[in-house]
């Protein structure tokens, strides 16, 4: 099913073990994710993946301790700009997909914060040691590890020193 990334299964374990490593924040007001994929030659992916958004943004929450009430917390909104396969944006019938592209705008406290966040997952032949076998993730785990990944990246951006941790 998923023959391109019969062997990106370490990066996906790797991005995981950062994450359970990197801990959580808090202090965030809002979390507003949302998908407007727009390409010149079009894009299908939201009919292959119509909750995409729903499932970054619980991805996000997962990793932020506490959404507040306050007002004057900051608010985080991202948007999803590009599915692809190897550059192209009409993906097959299989829904195969490597690369995640979006916009991360973190506002509040004394900072704003803008970023592009672009992720590419290729096949590393040389990844699986010898007298291992591959098992090539089920599209489900593929397409959780990079949302996970994209989500690990958003919350490392993020300006610390202007997160409420409630202490």
């Amino acid at each position: 099913m998923f023959d391109f990334v019969k062997k990106t299964t370490i990066a996906a374990t790797v991005s995981l073990a950062a994450l359970a490593a990197s801990g959580a924040i808090a202090g965030v007001n809002d979390i507003d994710v949302q998908a407007k994929i727009e390409a010149p030659q079009g894009s299908n992916a939201l009919d292959l993946y119509p909750t995409i958004a729903e499932d970054l943004e619980r991805a996000l929450i997962e990793r932020i301790d506490a959404l507040s009430n306050d007002p004057s917390d900051p608010t985080l909104t991202v948007k999803i700009k590009r599915v692809s396969l190897d550059g192209d944006t009409i993906l097959p019938d299989s829904a195969e997909f490597n690369e995640l592209e979006g916009f991360v705008s973190f506002e509040g406290g004394s900072r704003q914060v803008v970023e592009t966040i672009r992720l590419s997952a290729h096949t590393d032949e040389s990844a699986v040691p010898a007298g291992y076998v591959a098992i090539p993730p089920s599209q489900d785990d593929f397409y959780d590890a990079m949302l996970t990944a994209f989500a690990d990246r958003v919350v490392e951006m993020l300006p610390e020193e202007d997160i409420n941790t409630g202490s």
